[in-house]
């Protein structure tokens, strides 16, 4: 009997597992920029402030979500390997030295794509599903 039970919970939760895995996040450019694709060193750099143009010399404009997102904690965790705080530290620094700000912050993926949509330049991270016409796929993060 429990081996007949424990096959029927295995059953049911590979049959959730999709559901309950966590979305793949992708990098969105806006659609008329004219980037059709980024190295995961490009996004890197324009999320660090270390190159402030796409190859196409269209300024890049980065955008990032609120500390308390959990898809923020997701996306520098999966590219650098890095958590909140010390993407947060990173920033502090740059701030106090003087040499660059920290890109703006939104609460929502929703109003991250709406940002993205309205700036030639705009570069953000949304879930998959998320990303429609007004934005561009460049790149996808791997778990």
């Amino acid at each position: 009997m429990r081996r007949l039970l424990f096959k029927i919970f295995l059953v049911l939760l590979a049959s959730l597992g999709p559901g309950i895995a966590l979305a793949e996040l992708v990098v969105v450019v806006n659609a008329r920029n004219g980037v059709a694709a980024m190295t995961r060193n490009e996004v890197i750099n324009v999320f660090f402030g270390r190159n402030r143009q796409f190859f196409n010399g269209v300024e890049a404009m980065p955008v990032d979500l609120d500390d308390a997102h959990p898809k923020r904690a997701q996306f520098y965790k999966l590219l650098v390997g890095k958590d909140v705080s010390e993407i947060n530290a990173y920033w502090s620094r740059q701030v106090f030295t003087g040499r660059m700000q920290a890109p703006p912050r939104l609460a929502s993926t929703e109003e991250v794509v709406k940002w993205v949509a309205a700036n030639p330049g705009g570069i953000g991270f949304v879930e998959l599903s998320r990303a429609d016409a007004r934005v561009r796929v460049v790149y996808e993060l791997k778990r």
